[in-house]
């Protein structure tokens, strides 16, 4: 097995790991991330070459394995590769959803239902080999049901209506918020979905409190019904969940699905372990 560098690269943020020729995981680094479908890529790329300028070892890696937040169709793989490719440009490089990335991670080869909850969401029955994928992906705007874009943006409206109690204000918002910044974020921002879900971010630590349970359940409870409109009760017996939502605010998620007769059986914070994992096998 050649070095490959292994990465899983979401909306918000990004996680990278080197794997050495005998298979060996190496260095890591936590970088910004980006989405195809509505990032910047000219930024991404000045980003990866300034982390790693001077990083021999990584800069001369032959094969890259990429998972992305917006990589589920050929076009948008394209434009994740080109960024890649201005950076590695004789390397064979493989992009992949994130949901693949999620299921490779969390069920290895067997047969089991993924589900991804971080800035985004998305979901899909992997059969071991490839995913499955009826429930229609309809982003932070008009979907992404559970997703931090989506609590974030629950949460922000009770702070603007003055519903918010003042606990997880102090939290969330400690220097208050106005409806200027909110345009600028939200209406002119360059990642409004990152900045909502920051937001549902800082409030995980208070998942506790009876409004933050509230608000973060009345989500995951709309997430769970989506599921079961789109995927068999056999396709959910097995569902593992990867990203910072699902693991900050793992409690209140297996409730809502429970309800909806669903057993979250493992979540991880970050996919990147189980794909290393998944690629020191050989011929991977």
């Amino acid at each position: 097995m050649s070095a490959a560098l292994v990465a899983d690269i979401g909306g918000t943020s990004s996680r990278w790991a080197l794997l050495d020729g005998d298979g060996e995981p190496g260095g890591g680094w936590a970088l910004p991330g980006f989405n195809p479908a509505v990032g910047d890529p000219a930024l991404f790329q000045r980003t990866l070459a300034e982390q790693f300028q001077g990083i021999a070892e990584v800069l001369a890696v032959k094969q890259l394995h990429v998972y992305g937040a917006g990589c589920g169709s050929p076009v948008r793989r394209q434009r994740m590769t080109a960024v890649l490719r201005s950076v590695w440009p004789s390397a064979v490089i493989d992009v992949q959803s994130d949901l693949l990335g999620a299921a490779r991670a969390l069920h290895d080869d067997s047969p089991g239902f993924a589900l991804i909850l971080g800035t985004g969401m998305n979901a899909g029955w992997y059969d071991g080999l490839q995913m499955h994928t009826p429930m229609p992906s309809l982003g932070y705007i008009l979907g992404d049901e559970g997703s931090g874009a989506n609590i974030g943006k629950v949460v922000l409206r009770s702070a603007l209506l003055d519903q918010l109690h003042p606990d997880l204000m102090h939290v969330v918002f400690p220097n208050g918020i106005t409806m200027d910044e909110v345009a600028e974020q939200v209406y002119r921002g360059k990642s409004p979905q990152a900045w909502l879900a920051a937001l549902a971010g800082r409030m995980a630590p208070m998942a506790h409190h009876a409004q933050a349970r509230e608000l973060v359940s009345g989500c995951f409870e709309a997430l769970a019904t989506m599921l079961t409109r789109y995927f068999s009760r056999n396709e959910l017996k097995d569902l593992k969940a990867s990203g910072s939502i699902a693991a900050g605010y793992r409690s209140l998620l297996e409730q809502a699905l429970a309800a909806r007769s669903m057993k979250l059986s493992d979540v991880q914070a970050s996919p990147l372990s189980g794909l290393l994992h998944y690629h020191r096998k050989a011929g991977r």
